[in-house]
């Protein structure tokens, strides 16, 4: 049973590690999302689908 334990807190830290990357993928991206649609140095067209895609990123971390 002892060696069960330690194989279950094992594998819960290498799942917080997992999470935690993840999470800071996310913002990466978020952040990246986020200034291509402030980037004046891109079309109008570019920007708008930026700013689509980070309207519809935010309303998917809402979820």
């Amino acid at each position: 049973m002892n060696e069960d334990v330690i194989l279950c807190q094992k594998e819960i830290q290498r799942l917080r590690c997992v999470v935690r990357t993840y999470e800071s993928q996310m913002r990466e991206l978020e952040n990246y999302l986020e200034q291509m649609a402030e980037n004046q140095m891109l079309g109008d067209e570019a920007r708008r689908v930026a700013r689509e895609i980070f309207r519809i990123w935010k309303w998917i971390l809402e979820e």
